[in-house]
């Protein structure tokens, strides 16, 4: 497995070097795997669609082609180790059911609008905002109000 990474301005000009690294990668095979990181999936749609057309007049095609995100990809790699020990990965349905699950138990504070799904979607944002809080920043954040500790 070869990683090639490119520094380059954004737009075109990143759309061009993605396909001189593609040819390059496939001028002997036109179905070597090349997995492209995207930092979207929109940004994914955009750069398959360019190589579609960019590289089928030469005869190189899309085929062995894998565009994904970074979140995606680790997903991907961690899912079997994790799985393994019980586990799953925190993609956004696990997280959602897991806060819903937990309003169902104890509402707390959240009692009024525990079935309301903004208040999954807040809580989901919360806990992204939170995940690099160390745990004696969160004690004491929990200390400040009843709204924060639930």
């Amino acid at each position: 497995m070869t990683v090639q990474v490119t520094a380059t301005a954004y737009g075109q000009p990143a759309l061009w070097a993605l396909k001189e690294a593609v040819a390059k990668v496939k001028r002997n095979d036109p179905m070597a795997p090349v997995t492209v990181l995207v930092p979207s999936n929109i940004a994914g749609i955009v750069a398959r669609r360019f190589l579609a057309h960019g590289l089928t007049h030469v005869g190189t095609g899309l085929g062995g082609f894998y565009f994904s995100t970074l979140p995606r990809i680790a997903e991907q790699l961690a899912a079997p180790s994790l799985t393994v020990q019980g586990r799953r990965p925190a993609t956004r349905p696990v997280v959602a059911a897991t806060i819903r699950e937990r309003l169902d138990a104890t509402p707390g504070i959240f009692g009024p609008v525990a079935g309301h799904p903004s208040t999954s979607r807040a809580l989901a944002h919360a806990m992204t905002a939170l995940r690099d809080v160390d745990d004696s920043t969160l004690t004491t954040l929990a200390a400040c109000s009843s709204l924060v500790k639930d």
